[in-house]
């Protein structure tokens, strides 16, 4: 999990630990196997986490379709008034963003349908088209014509 909100193995721990004496209280302290408690509770708490980087990852994705969209039609007012070579070059630049932003579309929408069950396949692509989408609108906006 990839996230600036990543929990460190030793808060997880905490949390586990946590989620298993609760499970243990629940039960009124009474019988059951306290590695199947931790097992459980560690799957939960697992569980817990990759919802919560897959939110954060949507949330990402939604903020980048959004800034994209923004963002094209400055750039295409701006290539319009660049000399007929330089407005080739950009707009080469601007076709491959809006590729990539109809491509990031769709896997934010399975993000959104699947959830837990996304692969991590989807989330790996949608990520790394987020981030060529980011590094393409900085490329851009650090050449503008000023």
């Amino acid at each position: 999990m990839a996230s600036q909100n990543k929990v460190s193995g030793g808060q997880r721990q905490q949390m586990i630990a946590e989620a298993a004496y609760f499970r243990a209280e629940r039960r009124g302290f009474d019988g059951g196997d306290t590695v199947r408690d931790w097992c459980e509770a560690e799957a939960e708490v697992d569980a817990r986490l990759r919802q919560l980087e897959d939110e954060h990852l949507v949330e990402r994705i939604e903020e980048v379709l959004a800034t994209v969209s923004k963002k094209l039609v400055g750039l295409r007012r701006k290539a319009a008034r660049l000399s007929t070579e330089a407005r080739g070059e950009w707009q080469k630049d601007i076709n491959k963003l809006v590729v990539l932003r109809d491509n990031l579309r769709p896997k934010l929408t399975e993000l959104r349908e699947r959830g837990e069950q996304a692969s991590h396949k989807v989330r790996e692509q949608a990520d790394r088209i987020r981030t060529e989408i980011a590094d393409l609108v900085q490329r851009l906006g650090s050449n503008a014509p000023h």
